[in-house]
């Protein structure tokens, strides 16, 4: 059978409206992670793990200790559901349908509108690793060989070329060239000078390259 090809998305949950039906460890790490990208999460569950509780007392999460209803969904972005009962993760996935949300029922691929992949995150950096959801273990591996191999360098860079996107669409207002200058900086000297942890250095040379590329299109023009 083919494994159905899904689009990633880096999504935006900041502020955004999510649900966590079930309160087992499988929905804790679920809200660990929507928390960690600033959702306002609601658990739906009879019982909770004693860290969803505490999340509950400490205002992190908002928690209502009973069955799922339709109208949880109201107002939601996305939904999960962690339960054994099979009719409850039916009526979550059916109800998320008609109300066009995006759904997910922990490892029943078929009841998903979405699938959450493996997730690495060093900083503002975030690799995500998915295989469709044939195999979550396999996924599971390669972030493990990811997180091996990628360290805490990248953050920097990251850092830096952020900072200068405003300056560089200011003084580069074309697209391409923007793109010709930021490839100059990832693949050159400032990349090395920024991972070695030479921020300065780096932000001068980078400002240095941006006032040729500058005044190379001035000159063009000109």
């Amino acid at each position: 059978m083919q494994v159905r090809s899904y689009y990633p998305l880096f999504a935006d949950l900041n502020g955004r409206s999510c649900v966590v039906i079930g309160g087992g460890r499988i929905a804790q790490g679920k809200v660990r992670t929507l928390l960690d990208y600033g959702a306002k999460v609601t658990v739906i569950s009879p019982e909770v793990t004693q860290p969803l509780a505490v999340y509950a007392r400490q205002g992190r999460i908002r928690y209502v200790p009973r069955r799922f209803k339709k109208c949880d969904l109201d107002g939601a972005w996305l939904v999960y559901a962690s339960t054994n009962d099979e009719e409850i993760n039916q009526k979550v996935f059916k109800t998320a349908q008609k109300k066009h949300i995006f759904a997910n029922v922990v490892d029943q691929k078929p009841l998903c509108s979405f699938i959450a992949p493996a997730i690495l995150k060093r900083g503002p950096l975030t690799i995500a690793v998915s295989t469709g959801g044939a195999s979550p273990s396999l996924a599971k591996k390669l972030k493990r060989e990811l997180d091996a191999s990628i360290g805490n360098q990248y953050g920097p860079i990251l850092k830096l070329l952020e900072s200068l996107r405003g300056i560089a669409k200011n003084r580069l207002p074309k697209y391409n060239d923007r793109k010709i200058y930021f490839d100059e900086l990832v693949h050159g000297p400032v990349f090395k000078k920024a991972r070695a942890g030479r921020a300065a250095l780096a932000r001068r040379e980078a400002m240095a390259i941006l006032n040729r590329h500058a005044r190379t299109k001035t000159n063009g023009k000109a």
